[in-house]
């Protein structure tokens, strides 16, 4: 028989416990029996033990192909261990049987293993099973002890401390440790989409600098031909691409210079990011209309030198949605509220898949097209700047780019 959970899960230790107590249980019991002459009812012990034996059993072959749980499965797993402890101890004299306080066992595991609600349905449920036990089954043997009275009560007393403190600190403690572990995997995620940047960074600088000969080879045989066939339509129409890509290599290259010296202004305004942008995209997408519309007055953003260009990969990409659903609009819209800038961008696209939707600038989604580096290199902008970048489908189809910045001087 082939189990899919191992040892180490909360399953697997659990019916592994489990095991072991039904074993303890047996040779306890036959100890008490065959060596200390003890009067057990054998039958009815006997029996709670095989029952239990029987839905361990069960609950391996159920769940022999699952590696975890859910949090209510495992609650029933509990409860069950609660209400045969009970049973077989109803037997064995009830809260004056030393054992008793093994109910305090699935309290702990609950604090340990299913959330909160899950956790106090569980230690309720051990504290009836001690009060039945108690009321029940102890009180009416013992009704003539009053020093044996006291002594259970304060054990009941005693219980009932020992699962309110016991299961809160567990359950703060498992909390505190969920919270770090979440942390830490937030902290190792984004350290790994830094070093991917880093690395894209690193393939952009060593691209840009291979083609920076080439460019500046054609540019001389562009300057040879102006010159023999100055006339010729051709030569004109090569002239313009050049210059853009002279003028793209020369940006970087600032930037770069930039990023590296560390210089950079502490603000720039809304107006003039909305200048560049537009600029920029006349020229690299002519065919596009672009629709800009600052509702408010301008206002000062963080001066960062790839601020613009993060904000430029959003603008393009809603062109290159536009070209392929035949579409020739975008609706810029900038306004300012509560201390922040938003500005965003509509393009009548045919949309994003919500899956990609997600995935989008938090890691690098497959695309045909390269849809998602641009957006994570902007996405990674606009954390850097404490700002933000949100994504949404419209009904009418098209995509709204929100990007949120925050107002330099404001709160």
């Amino acid at each position: 028989m082939v189990i899919a959970f191992s040892p180490q899960s909360a399953l697997g230790q659990l019916l592994l416990l489990r095991s072991i107590a039904i074993v303890l249980q047996l040779v306890l019991v036959l100890i008490a029996i065959l060596l200390l002459d003890k009067s057990i009812p054998h039958q009815p012990v006997f029996s709670v033990i095989a029952l239990e034996s029987l839905f361990q059993l069960i609950s391996i072959l159920m769940y022999r192909r699952s590696r975890e749980i859910s949090e209510r499965a495992m609650t029933l797993q509990l409860m069950a261990d609660i209400v045969f402890l009970s049973v077989l101890l109803s037997f064995l004299g009830g809260a004056s049987n030393a054992f008793v306080s093994l109910l305090l066992l699935p309290c702990i595991i609950a604090a340990v293993t299913v959330s909160i609600g899950y956790v106090v349905f569980v230690s309720v449920s051990a504290l009836a099973a001690y009060g039945y036990l108690y009321v029940a089954v102890t009180m009416p043997m013992h009704h003539h002890g009053m020093h044996m009275g006291e002594h259970l009560l304060g054990m009941f007393v005693n219980f009932v401390f020992m699962v309110v403190v016991t299961v809160g600190v567990v359950a703060l403690l498992v909390k505190r440790i969920r919270e770090r572990e979440a942390l830490l995997a937030k902290t190792r995620e984004k350290q790994l989409q830094q070093e991917q940047l880093l690395a894209l960074g690193s393939a952009a600088a060593q691209v840009t600098h291979q083609l920076a000969t080439p460019i500046a080879h054609l540019n001389l045989l562009l300057e040879e031909l102006q010159e023999d066939f100055p006339k010729h339509p051709a030569v004109a129409e090569m002239s313009e691409p050049i210059q853009q890509c002279r003028k793209q290599l020369d940006s970087f290259r600032e930037q770069t210079e930039l990023l590296k010296l560390k210089r950079q202004e502490k603000s720039q305004s809304t107006q003039f990011v909305l200048e560049q942008l537009e600029e920029l995209m006349t020229l690299q997408y002519p065919g596009q209309s672009l629709l800009v519309s600052e509702k408010t007055s301008s206002v000062d953003i963080d001066g960062d030198p790839m601020l613009v260009p993060s904000l430029l990969n959003l603008i393009v990409n809603a062109a290159k949605a536009n070209e392929r659903a035949d579409k020739h609009q975008i609706e810029l819209s900038a306004f300012s509220e509560a201390g922040k800038w938003y500005l965003t961008i509509k393009d009548q696209g045919r949309g994003i898949t919500q899956k990609k939707l997600d995935d989008l600038g938090k890691s690098v989604v497959e695309s045909d097209t390269g849809f998602g580096m641009a957006l994570l290199l902007t996405h990674a902008t606009l954390e850097r700047v404490n700002g933000e970048l949100h994504l949404e489908n419209l009904s009418e189809g098209g995509v709204l780019s929100t990007a949120i910045l925050p107002i330099v001087g404001e709160l």
